[in-house]
């Protein structure tokens, strides 16, 4: 079960409830907002209400934005819905959208994707552009299995190890770690790593209307989307197209 904190007008105790987000269920720990929000007062309501939650069976939940407890809240075991596996999920389908709508050709375009070793979601992510484009560029350690997978299967190869200038090259790179030996001006760039979503390479995500306007204004809302993306609620094809183009 996932946890939506509810940090505003409310009581003066931390208070459990349940909350549905387009048939997504959720415990909800509602807190007010404190006057003095780092006073040992406030400080014994949150952990409290910390203990709400995880007690309730909640090891993750919907953070409001610039909520004071974040931390206090994870020593107490309860982290904030992670994005990135999201992200990652979006990223192939997303730099496809916008290599169509750029005007690269299939034929033409230089897909480049990097990672420090080819685990799933870089392969699955290496596969799914393969598959649509012609030139895809691996740069993942271990990944030739893989590749003679893929051309067995489907008659595609990828080019590996690729340089870093050929990677600054590409027309579309997606990172799934960090590299400091690229420029990382290509035109379609994503970084899809811990602090990647701070920088131009961020992904956004986005709630259809009717389910933003459910939540709360503080809510974080790209949480909340990959909160309900992990339960189901949600499909990438709905979330996909509430991303601008």
């Amino acid at each position: 079960m996932l946890g939506y904190i509810i940090y505003g007008e409310g009581p003066r105790r931390p208070e459990l409830g349940e909350r549905q987000f387009s048939g997504g269920s959720f415990i909800t720990l509602r807190m007010a907002l404190e006057a003095r929000p780092n006073g040992p007062l406030a400080r014994f309501r949150a952990r409290q209400g910390a203990r709400m939650l995880r007690e309730a069976g909640a090891r993750s939940a919907v953070f409001p934005v610039d909520f004071p407890y974040t931390a206090l809240f994870i020593r107490q075991g309860i982290l904030p819905i992670d994005t990135l596996p999201l992200r990652r999920a979006l990223a192939a389908p997303l730099t496809r959208r916008r290599l169509e709508s750029g005007g690269f050709q299939p034929t033409r375009a230089v897909v480049a994707i990097s990672g420090e070793r080819a685990v799933r979601e870089v392969t699955e992510c290496a596969k799914a552009l393969a598959l649509s484009y012609r030139y895809v560029l691996l740069s993942a350690r271990g990944a030739e299995s893989f590749a003679r997978d893929l051309r067995r299967e489907y008659g595609i190869s990828l080019l590996l190890e690729p340089s870093p200038d050929q990677l600054d090259r590409a027309d579309a790179l997606v990172l799934f770690s960090p590299r400091t030996d690229l420029k990382l001006d290509n035109p379609i760039l994503y970084a899809l790593y811990p602090g990647g979503e701070a920088g131009r390479g961020r992904l956004p995500l986005c709630l259809p209307a009717e389910v933003a306007a459910q939540m709360e204004s503080n809510c974080d809302q790209e949480q909340l989307t990959a909160a309900l993306y992990a339960m189901g609620a949600l499909p990438l094809e709905t979330l996909l197209a509430e991303i601008p183009g």
